[in-house]
């Protein structure tokens, strides 16, 4: 059971890092890092693991210190590298109950999947994250909006037009 919505503290601490990093947007691969000094989340992993690696050493962050990995939809150029990311990261993968079972996983890997319902809030680590439906062809599409030392973050890909539902969590 998750615990209900709650909003991190409102207060912006001096000096304290809420980060956005996009690498890569295109229909060749999406991924994002979003983090702060103790978390990090890589949302979609849409690139190899070794091109994955790559741009996060690139912007100063070490693959292995990331705390989970978030799936928007099971489109190629979102989980493209997900199975060999997760695999060799042996960290939690969080994904729409009704998008997981779409995830073809190697039988001789159990990932730590996180299942969460389109709507739900949960915490990871000291970032709060809620999930909302977007619009877009796939099973269960979900956008996320993270909140963290007074700040907040959002990620909706591939949208075609922006509903109202859309626009009240961005």
């Amino acid at each position: 059971m998750r615990a209900a919505c709650s909003s991190s503290s409102n207060d912006i601490k001096e000096g304290a890092i809420f980060q956005l990093s996009v690498l890569a947007s295109s229909s060749s691969g999406n991924s994002s890092l979003v983090a702060t000094d103790r978390t990090r989340l890589l949302v979609d992993a849409g690139l190899s693991r070794k091109e994955t690696f790559e741009r996060l050493l690139a912007i100063g962050v070490a693959p292995e210190s990331l705390t989970a990995i978030l799936i928007t939809h099971e489109h190629s150029d979102h989980i493209g590298g997900l199975q060999l990311i997760a695999k060799k990261l042996d960290i939690p993968v969080y994904v729409s109950r009704l998008t997981a079972p779409t995830i073809p996983w190697d039988e001789n890997y159990a990932p730590k999947l996180e299942t969460f319902a389109a709507g739900s809030c949960f915490p990871i680590g000291d970032i709060d994250v809620t999930s909302f439906t977007s619009p877009h062809d796939a099973v269960d599409p979900v956008g996320f909006t993270f909140q963290a030392q007074g700040l907040k973050i959002a990620i909706a890909t591939d949208l075609g037009y922006m509903p109202d539902s859309v626009r009240f969590h961005l």
